[in-house]
């Protein structure tokens, strides 16, 4: 199970937790567009995804979004790791915050 404790928002949807602390491809069956969304204040969201779904090959692609403007996210970036994947949710979230304390 991935530990999302660190996440400072409200988690509105997720199976990004139930995945297993160790190689992905042992879970590709589980790897899929739709894994987190975290609500924010001021219409901020940070979602996670692995794209293409369902692929050994593909990649979590964390974005940080303001008023659903998905075309334009605040914040991008892909992962290949578990590890990788919660230094940027970290690097998203301070984005996040940076944003929320201008509004």
């Amino acid at each position: 199970m991935i530990d999302l404790t660190f996440i400072t928002g409200k988690i509105s949807y997720d199976e990004l937790s139930s995945l297993k602390n160790t190689d992905l491809s042992d879970q590709v069956d589980a790897l899929k567009e739709d894994m987190l969304q975290v609500e924010y204040s001021a219409s901020l969201i940070l979602d996670v995804g692995w794209y293409p779904s369902f692929s050994k090959d593909g990649c979590f692609q964390i974005r940080a979004i303001k008023d659903y403007e998905w075309s334009a996210p605040l914040f991008f970036s892909q992962a290949s790791t578990i590890e990788v994947l919660i230094i940027e949710m970290t690097a998203a979230q301070k984005e996040i915050s940076k944003v929320s304390l201008m509004l």
